[in-house]
């Protein structure tokens, strides 16, 4: 009971005595009992002795205990730091890990060799105290050893007009030291000078070399008197000549080491759901080093198209009861992730400062030849100039997309030819034109989607990683695909459908940078003719047991689609023209079953099959579309 009172005046003291705030957060209420830890911490060896180092106790990823270090009366224990830790559970058997924060250094220390298991007894007193067992391993030295010596006796030399920015923000203290360095030889120093366009503090570099060296770029802290612990977000290829001006300078960017994070709902057992196509926004990266990334249960995947096994997915888990193999996550690379739990998946480190460009992959001749997963190596959208699939709302599948990809999210691209290069991009080249049709069931989230490009020659074929989910394609020439171009300002386009379970299910049309005078969905299971641009929305019942080939869009950009031209008159449609023209007859799948040249205005016998139809009238650049029905 002594040493129950004695712990608890303990937490008291602690609670009074650290007033700065937590680094852990836990709720204490969440738990039925708790058990006390009594102990000290060690360091390499040493024992600790700070009131800023706070201690947390987890299982798994919930804080279930922490404080500071407190000092003990010095009348026992003079000087001496005691660890004392009310330890939450629910039941026995689960295992604690310690973690451990200085808040005088920002530093955390998860590598610790001490677990322990809950029994429900004390662990520890002070006269026999629990002992907790970190380590931790000083980071190497940053960038080359001060003072830096220019390495001269180069017949060519590059000029460089520069703003230094620390995280954006332009340094204004003109104490501060850029060197440029090929390899570890300095090769210039900047010189400070004040702008007299804005009164802005620009810095000259004149960097000695030949071409094909790499130049990168350091910062001196004078300080602190040390490297800057900052990387420089530029790195140049030297070239004989000028670079940057007091007008455009060129800006170099050192930012410090950051912390993304990426929140992941748990998978429901049994079910294929909440997978993510995930990216580093830190460079190449152990997932060991990624907070949360190897907790409870996993999947960790990357792609390899070319796999002739039919095992396109390459796990990070060696197997059963086998050690994990290592691989890294590597920048502008996509990778497959799922947990068991909600967790945040935690990157910490510099912020990607490469060119964002990625070697696409063509080789072999399987099902998912030249599928490249790729990922936003950037910490912001970023964009690749073509169609890709994402996945879906709900982790289930992927699905075709187009304009802004994410910090930290894969994305699936299609290489024309092997070594191709794809470089990830932060500037927005601004939308194009498309019809973007998305497919919804129940709860109204996006399970497919297919994409109709107007002004550019993009196809992107049909994949789905679970082939028996519900999909939404177009045909064409006996290809599925999930993008494809229109061909013409007027036309008529098959739109395909297969559900994976009976059910209620909505496409929804979204028109992007287009503008169209004529835009119809047929449904040719109900013969319902939808109007688009009155509803941007169609709902319908579907069984699995459909046929594929359902739906029409008939469409017209620029054209007056809304003209009437075609009357029905005693048997024969007359046709009203001027000058000489083309006549098309289309039916819903867009076949083209008749096409003849008139001159004027014309009476026609349409001998057709009752059904619906598209007269097509071309007078030179004048093309108009009217829908017929013939009974």
């Amino acid at each position: 009971m002594k040493k129950i009172l004695f712990f608890i005046t303990a937490l008291l003291l602690c609670g009074t005595m650290n007033a700065q705030d937590y680094h852990y957060t836990y709720d204490f209420h969440e738990y039925e009992s708790n058990f006390p830890l009594t102990g000290e911490v060690y360091l390499n060896g040493e024992r600790l002795a700070s009131p800023t180092i706070e201690i947390a106790a987890f299982v798994g990823d919930q804080v279930r205990g922490r404080e500071f270090l407190l000092e003990v009366d010095p009348v026992n224990y003079s000087g001496h730091f005691f660890m004392w830790l009310g330890i939450s559970y629910n039941t026995t058997g689960e295992t604690v890990t310690f973690r451990m924060y200085d808040h005088a250094s920002d530093i955390e220390y998860t590598d610790c060799a001490t677990t322990i298991v809950i029994d429900g007894e004390d662990h520890g007193e002070m006269w026999d105290p629990f002992n907790v067992y970190f380590t931790y391993e000083e980071p190497e030295p940053f960038g080359p050893e001060y003072p830096w010596v220019v390495q001269g006796g180069f017949e060519n030399y590059l000029y460089l007009e520069t703003q230094i920015q620390i995280n954006g923000v332009p340094v204004t203290n003109t104490n501060w030291e850029v060197g440029a360095f090929c390899g570890d030889e300095c090769r210039g120093l900047g010189g400070w000078w004040v702008s007299p366009v804005d009164n802005s503090n620009l810095m000259e570099i004149v960097v000695g070399g030949v071409t094909g060296e790499v130049i990168n770029f350091y910062l001196y802290d004078v300080e602190n008197e040390e490297v800057f612990r900052g990387m420089c977000n530029v790195t140049l290829d030297w070239i004989d000549g000028d670079i940057g001006d007091m007008f455009e300078p060129l800006v170099l960017n050192f930012v410090t080491e950051r912390t993304f994070t990426k929140e992941i709902a748990a998978y429901t057992e049994g079910e294929k759901d909440h997978y993510y196509l995930i990216a580093s926004p830190i460079g190449t990266v152990s997932p060991d080093k990624v907070t949360n990334m190897l907790t409870n249960t996993y999947d960790l995947y990357y792609f390899d198209h070319a796999a002739t096994d039919g095992m396109e997915w390459i796990t990070y888990k060696a197997g059963e009861g086998a050690t994990d193999p290592g691989f890294d996550l590597e920048a502008c690379k996509g990778y497959l992730y799922a947990n068991s739990e909600d967790v945040t998946l935690t990157f910490k480190g510099f912020p990607y400062t490469g060119n964002g460009q990625v070697t696409l992959t063509k080789t072999g001749d399987t099902y998912w030849e030249g599928w490249n997963l790729v990922g936003n190596p950037f910490d912001d959208d970023a964009f690749i100039g073509r169609s890709f699939y994402k996945m879906n709302n709900d982790g289930t599948d992927i699905i075709a997309s187009s304009g802004a990809i994410g910090a930290m999210e894969g994305v699936f691209v299609v290489a024309n030819t092997n070594g191709e290069t794809l470089t990830f991009s932060t500037e927005d080249p601004g939308k194009t034109s498309a019809l973007v049709i998305n497919l919804t069931r129940d709860r109204g989230v996006a399970i497919d989607r297919a994409i109709v490009r107007f002004g550019e020659s993009d196809f992107l074929p049909k994949r789905m990683l679970n082939p028996d989910n519900t999909k939404l394609f177009i045909p064409q020439a006996n290809v599925d695909y999930a993008v494809v171009p229109a061909e013409a300002e007027v036309g008529e386009m098959p739109l395909s459908f297969k559900a994976d379970h009976n059910g209620t299910y909505t496409l929804s049309f979204a028109s992007e940078e287009v503008s169209f005078s004529y835009l119809h969905l047929i449904d040719n299971m109900t013969g319902a003719d939808v109007d688009l641009l009155s509803t941007s929305n169609y709902t319908f019942s579907a069984r699995t047991t459909d046929y594929a080939s359902r739906f029409c869009l008939v469409f017209a950009t620029g054209a007056s689609a809304g003209d009437v031209f075609a009357f029905y008159s005693n048997g024969s449609w007359i046709i009203n023209n001027d000058g000489d023209a083309t006549l098309q007859v289309v039916d819903v799948m867009g076949r083209i079953l008749s096409s003849e040249n008139i001159s004027g205005s014309t009476s026609k016998a349409i001998h057709s099959a009752p059904g619906v139809y598209m007269l097509r009238l071309i007078n030179g650049d004048n093309v108009k579309v009217q829908k017929i029905i013939v009974k």
